[in-house]
């Protein structure tokens, strides 16, 4: 089994990273034309608050999940079930799924139409 996680975890983490990018180009693109057509480009502030102070959270679940990996590869026996291939593919599956969380928070389609991207 040695390798299949790694790689599952690393096209899982592909597949996050190419989702954050699109959504990112679809919320942009929506704020575009809702300022053309004359509406807010920006989300209500309130809401955008409500995101900023949830970053945070996110990224302390990032790293701990992270240090959790780390430290269970290196402390224990997980050696013997999963190779470092497989644990840099979960690291990054951890680090894509955070940085999807962040780019979902900071670039809200609330109030956007993104069905015209």
């Amino acid at each position: 089994m040695t390798y299949y996680i790694g790689l599952v975890a690393l096209l899982l983490g592909a597949f996050y990273i190419w989702r954050s990018a699109r959504h990112r180009q679809l919320v942009i693109s929506a704020r575009e034309r809702a300022e053309a057509n004359g509406g807010q480009r920006e989300v209500d502030p309130t809401w955008s608050a409500m995101g900023f102070s949830f970053m945070p959270f996110v990224l302390f679940y990032g790293a701990f999940a992270s240090l959790l990996l780390v430290a269970g590869y290196f402390l224990s026996d997980l050696k013997t079930y999963l190779s470092l291939f497989d644990v840099f593919g979960l690291l990054t599956l951890i680090a894509a799924y955070t940085g999807w969380i962040l780019i979902r928070t900071f670039y809200s389609k609330l109030g956007l139409d993104l069905a015209n991207g």
